[in-house]
């Protein structure tokens, strides 16, 4: 049985046009739940064994692959290992929604800031958790974000809800956009989308066939960028890394993945039909 079905017209066409024109292609993806399985802890995030097979093949085969992240660049291409895998070296990672750059071309990434609005969020994020969090509860830090956790809290969907009022208060004192994810709340000072980030890149490229990967909520304003793209011309493809936790993000699938070894399998049948 396999562990991806396409859904609509576009995905077919997608594959035609991705052989017809492989150095036009550009496959985005997000990192944590497309190509890296959500884990408790996310210090130990890291990609799925046939994500980072499919990588290697796609990357000898089209022209451009860009990770789009909520992430710190840095952290993602060391729990990805990104500057080390064969097939990667026009890889480029997107970070903080676009606000950070890496390219593995060079390796040079621009650094992780924390704004102030983010150190005095996070203080008073600290001080929240001390009265009122749920156990479990744990922040994360990205520079210019951070992350309020609740998969390791007793019932994970409960202290989400119970924080979620609260977190916004903070979000909105310190003028931080408030991101909800999978079991996360993120603080960030960047405005930027992932659709922007995408938009980007595509105009930096001069891509014609491009997809987007993805799991979250985060991730819907590359989806509608990919509306926009479809109208002008191009091909375009949306692929969902399907979870129990976000089904209606299914509604916009193109390609539906049954979470990252669904998308791995993806892009590997990506990297077939490129070099058939």
């Amino acid at each position: 049985m396999t562990s991806w079905r396409a859904i609509s017209d576009a995905a077919h066409e997608f594959f035609d046009a991705a052989a017809a024109a492989p150095d036009r292609v550009l496959v985005a993806m997000d990192f944590d739940g497309t190509l890296a399985p959500i884990v408790d802890d996310p210090d130990l995030s890291a990609l799925h064994p046939a994500a980072a097979t499919a990588l290697t093949e796609l990357g000898h085969r089209v022209g451009h692959l860009v990770v789009i992240t909520g992430r710190p660049v840095e952290t993602v291409v060391r729990l990805g290992r990104l500057a080390e895998r064969p097939g990667l070296d026009r890889l480029v990672v997107l970070g903080q929604y676009g606000a950070e750059r890496w390219d593995a071309a060079t390796g040079v990434a621009t650094p992780p800031e924390t704004p102030q609005s983010v150190a005095v969020a996070t203080v008073e994020l600290e001080r929240l958790l001390d009265e009122v969090g749920p156990p479990g509860v744990h922040l994360e830090h990205k520079g210019r974000a951070v992350g309020v956790h609740t998969r390791r809290c007793p019932d994970p969907a409960a202290a989400f809800a119970e924080l979620k009022p609260h977190v916004a208060r903070i979000a909105a004192a310190n003028g931080l956009v408030l991101e909800p994810g999978k079991f996360i709340l993120e603080l960030r000072a960047s405005t930027v989308t992932k659709g922007e980030a995408l938009r980007d890149i595509v105009e930096e490229t001069g891509a014609l066939v491009v997809a987007m990967c993805g799991d979250d909520l985060g991730d819907l304003p590359a989806f509608d960028l990919l509306d926009d793209l479809a109208a002008a011309g191009l091909a375009t493809c949306r692929v969902v890394s399907g979870s129990a936790e976000l089904p209606a993000l299914g509604d916009r699938a193109d390609v539906l993945a049954d979470g990252p070894a669904g998308v791995a399998a993806w892009l590997s049948e990506v990297a077939s039909r490129v070099g058939a």
